[in-house]
């Protein structure tokens, strides 16, 4: 059998109503050479019925035979599993545009780069008059700065696109017991440190909606909001409107951000330098600062997957 030359990740729990979105927005990629890798956090619901529904012999799915709770397990099985020579994560709850993939094996290829991180445009949690009348928010997501590699900015496993030779370079993903910070971004951080080339391309390939900040996302089956932007995700004038509510949005907060940090130039210094001395001892620049707002390794994710647990207001 022919190996795909893209092995697309996903760790999934719980989550057939979206995770269907995700796979269809792969389906309908300009770029079809892939196989899909879905691990499931020993998922209770019909997720494994549903991903069978589309009958592609290149989606492949398994299950965890115990829960962990947390993406690290299922992603670090997803990766003794591939066959491809690019590796790329989708989270259950994101979609890739159409373009993204054709897009990212061009620019790897011609960057020579072995990791790039691709920006998304986020959205925020919205309410369905928002969605009705075009006022819902949108933001620039994991924008690094001047094309450098910044551990400040978040950018989940969804904006990444890598050489399979990476995982075997830097090792597996942590638990979450073992970190303050999220288990893909001291991954993303352990692979800058080890010196592997990143690339960071100036277009948007995702839309990332986070279930982590929506309440009840986990005990309501079903979601107003990916109903809307599937719908929608092919629409080149869904993408301008994108654009330009993202493009305020990141100009207001640059605006902010300077006027902010010219008022205290010396703790801006004494910020660098302190994390430039984390970084030196391999840890994550972010550590200190989750540490002393939440004190115990994994409680800021623990914190987050709360959030979705918890039942709507009415």
């Amino acid at each position: 059998m022919k190996s795909p030359l893209i092995s697309i990740i996903i760790a999934t729990y719980n989550s057939s109503y979206v995770l269907r979105y995700a796979i269809q927005s792969v389906l309908d990629s300009d770029y079809q050479n892939w196989e899909m890798i879905i691990i499931g956090d020993y998922c209770t619901d019909d997720t494994e019925s549903v991903v069978q529904s589309f009958d592609d012999s290149r989606i492949s799915f398994s299950n965890l035979d115990q829960n962990s709770g947390q993406q690290a397990k299922p992603t670090n099985v997803a990766l003794g599993k591939v066959r491809g020579e690019y590796i790329t994560f989708l989270n259950q709850d994101d979609l890739f545009f159409k373009d993204h993939l054709s897009s990212c094996v061009e620019e790897i290829q011609k960057s020579g780069a072995e990791f790039m991180v691709v920006p998304g445009i986020r959205i925020p949690p919205s309410t369905p008059k928002e969605l009705e009348d075009y006022s819902f928010g949108a933001e620039m997501y994991a924008v690094h700065p001047q094309g450098k590699f910044s551990p400040h900015i978040y950018s989940i496993a969804t904006t990444w696109f890598l050489h399979n030779s990476v995982p075997k370079k830097i090792g597996l993903w942590k638990m979450e017991k073992e970190l303050f910070v999220l288990p893909s971004q001291e991954w993303l951080f352990r692979a800058h440190s080890k010196k592997i080339p990143f690339h960071f391309p100036k277009r948007i390939g995702v839309i990332i909606i986070h279930s982590a900040e929506r309440k009840g996302f986990y005990t309501e089956n079903k979601s107003f909001e990916h109903d809307f932007f599937f719908k929608r995700l092919h629409d080149p004038e869904l993408k301008i409107n994108l654009f330009q509510k993202a493009a305020v949005k990141s100009s207001s907060d640059f605006n902010h951000q300077v006027f902010k940090n010219s008022q205290s130039p010396i703790r801006h210094v004494f910020a660098s330098t302190f994390h430039r001395i984390l970084k030196s001892f391999g840890i994550h620049p972010t550590s200190f600062r989750i540490f002393l707002k939440w004190g115990k390794r994994g409680k800021f994710i623990s914190h987050l997957k709360n959030i979705a647990e918890q039942p709507k207001e009415d």
